[in-house]
């Protein structure tokens, strides 16, 4: 196991902090004008039928529409109020995407080194954070997930941070991970399957035949959802159908997630809603000890367990602690990994 000190991890400047904070409440501003303009109807419009005039609407760019009456004071006045409505919604966020952009920029600077994710996977997350499915339907997972401990600890960690060709996501609806308990959705059901938001994004996506786990875009670029046992069967409506036996996949929706506003490479603002730290860490240092592991993968697993774990150590004692109550929850599979990082280091659990 690697030897990481305090000493190796670099905290991030008071103004580096100030610029995340400004881009955090720009962002959920943004995101709120987003979620109200996409529950408007996509359009109302009048259409003539003998002689007459009818107010139609359609609920999204796919709908023929529907009439809700004859032309009347009462239909015009929702047709004037509709049409203002989404004036001033689009106005909002075009001024708010301006600023969001504007604090990405300075986000970005190369001098406050601040985390970031590529750019790919980036417009997927704002739009499943638009439909009300990120930290309610589904958590992110695997690398992208590790710039959002780096912000939340409040220092660089140490070998830098790491980019990925690809998305993971972990489904987590109906389970302690989801936050619906702490942010409900504002509809009663979701809008949109996981899938739908990803083909709003690039309509090229394809669930992979052999992979049923997994969607790819044209330019091979891959998305994947995985899902622990006791979450099967997801819904039907999906398109993606995850394997029934990562019994790992249990660990990462233990304990509190985190959720973290940060940008991509190219300074775009997006949210992300990430697992536990402590069940994430030994989750990978356990994938490092895993049989029938990648041998590609295992000394990044083995790196990205042992900082994060003494992430946590240092910088979440109040949030996240690695204390006796700690030790308790861990399943049989993660203990003795625990128990001898706690034996290299010394490190002796507060009661």
């Amino acid at each position: 196991m690697m030897d990481i000190k305090s000493t190796d991890f670099t905290p991030f400047t008071v103004d580096a902090q100030r610029i995340a904070a400004n881009l955090e409440q720009s962002y959920f501003a943004w995101l709120d004008a987003q979620r109200q303009l996409a529950d408007l109807p996509s359009s109302m419009f009048w259409v003539r039928k003998q002689e007459t005039d009818y107010l139609h609407i359609k609920q999204t760019t796919r709908d023929n529409g529907t009439s809700i009456g004859a032309r009347s004071e009462q239909t015009e006045q929702q047709l004037e109020q509709y049409l203002k409505q989404r004036s001033e919604l689009e106005e909002r966020v075009t001024s708010l995407s301006q600023l969001l952009q504007e604090r990405g920029k300075l986000y970005r600077m190369k001098a406050l080194r601040l985390p970031f994710i590529a750019d790919a996977p980036v417009h997927i997350l704002r739009q499943l954070d638009i439909d009300e499915l990120l930290g309610l339907d589904v958590i992110v997972v695997g690398t992208n997930a590790f710039a959002a401990y780096e912000l939340l600890a409040g220092a660089k960690f140490p070998g830098g941070n790491e980019t990925t060709e690809d998305f993971d996501m972990a489904w987590c609806r109906d389970t302690k991970a989801s936050l619906a308990a702490l942010a409900p959705r504002t509809r009663s059901s979701p809008k949109k399957t996981v899938f739908a938001s990803l083909r709003a994004v690039d309509s090229s996506y394809a669930i992979n035949r052999a992979k049923q786990y997994q969607a790819i875009n044209k330019a091979g670029y891959e998305v994947e959802l995985l899902a622990a046992p006791s979450t099967h069967p997801i819904p039907k409506t999906e398109a993606f159908n995850p394997m029934a036996t990562l019994v790992e996949q249990e660990w990462l929706l233990m304990g509190d997630p985190l959720s973290a506003v940060l940008t991509s490479q190219s300074g775009i603002a997006c949210q992300l809603v990430v697992p536990d730290p402590r069940y994430m860490a030994l989750h990978k240092l356990w994938l490092s000890k895993k049989p029938m592991r990648n041998k590609n993968k295992i000394d990044k697993d083995n790196r990205q367990g042992t900082v994060l774990l003494e992430a946590v150590r240092h910088f979440f004692t109040t949030s996240h602690p690695l204390n006796v109550d700690f030790i308790f929850s861990l399943p049989g599979e993660l203990r003795p990994i625990f128990d001898d990082w706690c034996a290299q280091r010394q490190f002796v659990p507060a009661p």
